[in-house]
Parts: C-alpha cells; structure tokens; sequence
C-alpha cells in the first residue's frame, strides 16, 4: 500500500507579473517502507513537492494523499496537526530563537498551535 500518492500534482506562484510553475502534472507513489531519493537541478521542484507532502504548502491543483488521507487541502491547525502525527522534518536551514534552549524552542513552537497538546 502505497505510503504516498500524488495525482497530477501542481503549485504554481504568482511573483510580480509571472506564473511560476513549480511543478506541474507530477505524479508518483511511494510505498511504504520503501527508500525514495529525489534527486534534481536547483529549481526543478524539490523542495516544493516536500513542502506538499509535509502540509507546509498546499497545491495549486491535483490530489495528495499521504497514510490514506488526502492532504491536499489541509490549512491550519489541521495541517499542523497532521504534520505533528505523520511527518517528521529536518530542515536545511533551522530557525531557533537562540536565547531558548532546544527544548524551550520545540516547547513555544506546541505554544503557539491552539488544540495541540504537549
């Protein structure tokens, strides 16, 4: 069963007077327990198809499915919520505010996430 599914999957931003298409009709299925690399020139789409999968972005249009539920139109404390329970993220570049320990940090991130429990 698959683990990941993506139908036709596109983001498309607006910048100025241009449509940047960041990506557009990709489809793929990851299975789970499967070793997936995605692997691509800078701009190809990468990190984009990631912030999808992870709910930190939505698409401008197709469907993505992640453990069964589609996440294509998760926002807010739901697409928080989702991230909390199935995706876990390490960032390239992390944003602490350095006066907090590492603890303090992950603890105001819950903070600020109304019906989160910590």
């Amino acid at each position: 069963m698959a683990i990941v599914t993506a139908d036709h999957l596109s983001r498309h931003y607006i910048q100025g007077q241009v449509t940047v298409r960041a990506l557009t009709g990709v489809s793929l299925s990851i299975e789970r327990g499967e070793f997936t690399v995605i692997a691509g020139p800078s701009g190809s789409g990468k990190t984009t198809l990631l912030n999808l999968i992870g709910c930190m972005d939505n698409p401008t249009s197709g469907c993505l499915t992640v453990d069964g539920l589609n996440i294509s139109t998760l926002t807010g404390n739901d697409a928080a919520l989702f991230r909390r329970e199935k995706i876990g993220f390490i960032f390239q570049h992390f944003y602490l505010i350095p006066v907090l320990t590492a603890y303090e940090n992950v603890e105001f991130s819950l903070d600020l996430l109304p019906g989160l429990t910590k």
